[in-house]
């Protein structure tokens, strides 16, 4: 398909099971601007046979391999270098689309699209609503599913996700785009897809450990430290007066002004050692 509307990627490894609801959960999309991109990293549990059963069976699979790779996130970024479309979704194994859903959605060129997300878990499920403000507090300690998200092309054409990570990768491109680079978001007031609450990413303590090292790494040591400042205050029990501090329009103007001075001033001077 030529110049669809969204690229839907699937990254698979040994989950035949999960895959199955993954891909009927696309085939039964009325919405038809997509193409769907599956990269398998080799799986050796019949997933591959079901990709070229329904390879047979799909209009829609514009391209996929199976072929060992370094992890999800260097799966989806295969995904996301073989991608056509205005907006990217990520909708892996074992995750899967609400019926019909992406009917509902308007793609006007919003560079985040986020929708809400069904934690399924053994005995009951939970739904996660968003809240249509992201602000810096809120995003330094919690994550957009990306199996929720609609993603404008353009903000992966300079940054890739970080295969260093094993949880965070999406998190931290959302974290640069919207806070950093100040890149347009819209919720989505419904729920977009279903996944796993019992992943990796379920993991709270793994999850803040590795949002700290990204911290740290990606930003001078007075950033990074305002960040995890940040992150500790979401946390914290008084976290919901946190909350209601940040609706206020001067207080979230003075937060953004300081990272955001902070910043130009780190790459001032990290402008001038290069040169």
């Amino acid at each position: 398909m030529n110049n669809p509307i969204l690229s839907i990627i699937t990254v698979n490894y040994n989950n035949r099971a999960g895959l199955l609801p993954t891909l009927e959960s696309i085939r039964s999309q009325s919405f038809d601007s997509y193409e769907h991109i599956i990269i398998d990293a080799g799986s050796t549990d019949g997933s591959k046979e079901i990709i070229q059963s329904y390879e047979k069976e799909s209009s829609h699979l514009s391209y996929w391999i199976s072929e060992p790779d370094k992890g999800i996130y260097d799966g989806m970024n295969k995904g996301i270098r073989q991608a056509h479309g205005e907006y990217l979704c990520f909708l892996n194994s074992g995750d899967c689309l609400c019926p019909d859903i992406l009917n509902k959605v308007t793609f006007d060129g919003t560079g985040y699209l986020y929708g809400d997300v069904l934690m399924c878990y053994e005995r009951k499920n939970k739904k996660r609503t968003y809240p249509d403000t992201l602000d810096l507090i809120y995003l330094s300690a919690r994550s957009l599913h990306h199996q929720s998200c609609f993603i404008h092309r353009s903000l992966f054409q300079d940054k890739a996700y970080d295969t260093n990570y094993k949880i965070i990768s999406d998190w931290a491109h959302s974290f640069q785009c919207i806070v950093m680079e100040n890149c347009t978001y819209r919720h989505l007031p419904f729920v977009v897809s279903q996944c796993d609450g019992r992943g990796i990413s379920s993991n709270g303590k793994a999850l803040d450990k590795e949002r700290i090292q990204w911290f740290q790494a990606t930003y001078p040591a007075v950033l990074s430290q305002s960040f995890i400042d940040c992150n500790a205050l979401e946390q914290a029990g008084f976290r919901e007066v946190v909350h209601i501090l940040g609706q206020t329009h001067k207080f979230k103007k003075r937060m953004k002004a300081l990272i955001l001075f902070l910043y130009r001033i780190h790459r001032l001077f990290s402008f001038k050692h290069s040169s």
